[in-house]
């Protein structure tokens, strides 16, 4: 019987490549892709998949708010994040919500067919050529923060959801208290033009933040 195959991603030709990587494998996959969250989360509300594969920003919207929104429909389901932000903070929360592996978007095909073979009760996975020090920070220069108005707080603030803070482990760092770190979130956010932290890792990404 066919493996039920869900993959989520909005960048259209990495989606279909790794469509047709995964259908010319010799396996017996049956794929079912989307370009948008909404539509991914209607049809698995709707119908069983064996694998579910998404990226971490699509369109957007938060990766980990899907896969926490489809919880209870991905219960018997290996679920498989294919990102290209690699930072710790994400991987180890990916591994908190009870995600199956974690993968760099550069893995081989040799390597994603065989998390997805592998049994669903098997350990936490991510990428062999895993470095611990990924997610290493780099100061925001004086250009970005004139640019986008970021106060000398919420670039502190910035550094430290990036190392993979909780907000109330920020306000324990900062001695602010934690409705203080939320105001700040959403004014980060606002300036940036991001909604969430993996929109932050990708802002990091294009403005040289992270090394």
């Amino acid at each position: 019987m066919p493996k039920q195959i869900v993959i989520c991603d909005d960048h259209l030709l990495f989606l279909n490549g790794i469509s047709e990587l995964l259908k010319n494998t010799g396996n017996k996959y049956l794929i079912t892709k989307f370009s948008n969250a909404h539509s991914c989360r209607q049809h698995l509300m709707e119908n069983k998949a064996d694998v579910f594969i998404c990226d971490l920003n699509i369109n957007n919207f938060d990766g980990f708010l899907l896969l926490e929104e489809l919880k209870p429909q991905l219960k018997n389901t290996k679920t498989i994040i294919l990102t290209a932000y690699y930072e710790d903070f994400l991987i180890q929360k990916a591994k908190r919500i009870g995600v199956n592996a974690f993968l760099k978007k550069e893995t081989t095909a040799e390597e994603l067919v065989d998390v997805i073979e592998s049994g669903l009760n098997k350990e936490f996975y991510t990428n062999k050529s895993y470095k611990k020090d990924a997610g290493a920070y780099s100061s925001i220069d004086d250009q970005i923060i004139n640019k986008f108005r970021i106060s000398k707080q919420e670039k502190e603030i910035i550094r430290l959801i990036i190392k993979g803070l909780t907000s109330q482990e920020i306000a324990d760092t900062l001695f602010i208290s934690k409705t203080t770190v939320t105001t700040h979130r959403k004014n980060i956010h606002r300036k940036l033009e991001i909604s969430n932290s993996s929109s932050l890792i990708k802002f990091a990404h294009e403005n040289n933040l992270l090394h």
